[in-house]
């Protein structure tokens, strides 16, 4: 919606270098003239510093004199806002303090910057008002500002016209391509620069994956180098159904000549159980019989063991007979050890020894045939878990590899779509202005991204290698364009007008300031024929 501001009256107060009291009433045109030094530019910044405290290019400002004596500093402008009257007025005493007043009625610093900030956006104000402002500013406030009032490309738009093929395919019969048709998918669930953010950067799905194909690839080679190292010498390879049905031969066989010294081993351990026992027995006899001369001389005591009292009587004969007693017993266990022998020797007499160290031959070398054909089907199952390792992390790699093209594919078609909608923006934002040129978007190389920028030239020409004529011509088409934008209506004043030669198109009031030579401050007020 328009909003039309008037200026009607300015009262100054020892500003800056007019002394005293300096009144201004405006007109449709309102002229300032005189020689330099004479207030033309400060009568110009009155208004800027009655709203902001600042010169008309936004800087601090402090119109307080340095030339004379003076015991207040005061500005107010009388204005319409859309027919209605109000008064701004501020004011620097002797002591440096400030007052402010709305209506002629105090109010806190504040209130009053709420008031005027309720009135007009501060830049868009210094803008339309002085038409050097736009370009003392930093380029990021100088893009922000353009770009304020403009509505980015609709997404429709942007990705129809990534898909034009020719300037004359008419948007209805564009179907968009594959890049266009993805981002057109993924921006139901995601913003682009949440996409961007998904698939780009040091954190981004490409650079994950990225990282996980470069770890594929080195599986699958590591692999295939253990596959190459594990293969059987000549490329033969073993047959292994043929293999277990060996082993199982081979197992019969060993069973078949394990059974058949099962008897064999009992007939020898009983031998060898024999022999020793017939060892034994020879040993006893031997120790008896070394015993034995002992025994039979062994004299009969006549005196007690215990008492040490000589026998007699039956004392003696008893001890005669205890000798007796125990030879007898000795010779019968001599007769038993004999008898024992013999009936060994007898009973081994009729074994014969079975020799089964061929037949243990036999079975180990069928047992290493057996190991041999056991180690060649676990080799061939390890290569045969390699190969089958392979073929997934081929399977992998080839996944990995397919997820990382889609990711380069959606971030390039991010780059494809914002260099199409800087483009379309940049060309709406051209389409407002006749002899500026504008840029909104650089291209950078190294990242093959169009990233935010902004310059102004006219006629091929950069701003500072404007005349101040030229420069003013520029100030004026911007404010134009600002007007278009925002509806704002305020009025411009053009400082050094007598290096313009162009026509004045301003939307309402104007105030103009002229260096004449020698001539004193003249102010002149004209209602413009309608």
């Amino acid at each position: 919606m328009a909003k039309h501001f008037r200026f009607i009256r300015q009262d100054l107060v020892n500003f800056a270098g007019l002394q005293g009291n300096t009144l201004v009433e405006y007109g449709d045109i309102t002229k300032l003239s005189g020689k330099n030094g004479e207030g033309k530019t400060s009568i110009g910044t009155g208004p800027v510093w009655t709203f902001y405290g600042t010169d008309i290019n936004g800087s601090k400002y402090n119109p307080s004199p340095t030339t004379y004596e003076f015991d207040r500093v005061y500005a107010a402008l009388s204005l319409e806002v859309d027919g209605e009257q109000v008064e701004f007025a501020r004011e620097i005493d002797q002591k440096g303090k400030n007052a402010f007043f709305i209506n002629s009625v105090p109010a806190k610093a504040k209130e009053y910057e709420e008031a005027v900030a309720a009135l007009f956006d501060k830049e868009d104000f210094l803008a339309m008002y002085n038409p050097v402002f736009f370009f003392t500013q930093h380029w990021t406030k100088q893009r922000e500002q353009i770009l304020k009032y403009s509505v980015p490309p609709a997404k429709n738009e942007v990705l129809k016209e990534m898909s034009r093929t020719s300037p004359d395919e008419k948007a209805k019969d564009i179907k968009l391509n594959p890049a266009a048709s993805k981002l057109d998918e993924l921006m139901k669930k995601h913003s682009l620069d949440d996409l961007q953010k998904i698939h780009g950067g040091t954190g981004g799905q490409k650079s994950k994956l990225e990282k996980q194909y470069i770890a594929a690839q080195s599986r699958t080679k590591t692999l295939q180098e253990q596959l190459q190292q594990t293969s059987p010498k000549g490329g033969a390879s073993i047959d292994l159904v043929a293999a277990q049905t060996d082993i199982a031969k081979l197992d019969a066989h060993i069973a078949e000549i394990k059974e058949s010294m099962s008897g064999a081993d009992e007939n020898n351990r009983k031998i060898n159980a024999l022999d020793a026992r017939i060892k034994y027995c020879m040993a006893q006899r031997e120790l008896k019989k070394a015993q034995f001369p002992t025994l039979q001389n062994e004299p009969i005591a006549d005196t007690c063991r215990v008492c040490k009292q000589p026998l007699q009587g039956d004392a003696v004969e008893a001890a005669k007979a205890d000798k007796t007693r125990r030879i007898t017993e000795f010779k019968d266990e001599f007769d038993a050890i004999v008898s024992e022998r013999k009936e060994l020797e007898v009973e081994r007499a009729s074994l014969e020894y079975i020799d089964v160290s061929e037949k243990l031959d036999e079975v180990r070398r069928l047992q290493e045939a057996r190991q041999s054909l056991v180690d060649s089907i676990r080799e061939a199952e390890r290569r045969q878990l390699l190969a089958e390792q392979i073929e997934q992390a081929r399977a992998d790699e080839a996944a990995t590899l397919t997820s990382l093209k889609e990711s380069i594919f959606i971030l390039d078609s991010i780059k494809a779509y914002r260099a199409k909608e800087a483009e379309l923006q940049a060309a709406k934002v051209q389409s407002l202005f006749t002899r500026l040129q504008i840029r909104l978007f650089k291209f950078v190389k190294s990242s093959g991204e169009y990233e935010p920028d902004f310059s102004i030239q006219m006629d091929g020409k950069d701003y500072v290698s404007l005349s101040v004529g030229e420069k003013i011509t520029a100030g004026l088409e911007l404010i134009e364009v600002l007007h278009k934008q925002s509806g704002l209506i305020v009025p411009t004043f053009i400082d050094g007008i007598g290096e313009y030669t162009g026509d004045i198109v301003v939307y309402d009031q104007v105030i103009t300031a002229r260096a004449v030579k020698g001539q004193e401050l003249k102010i002149e007020s004209e209602i413009a024929v309608r």
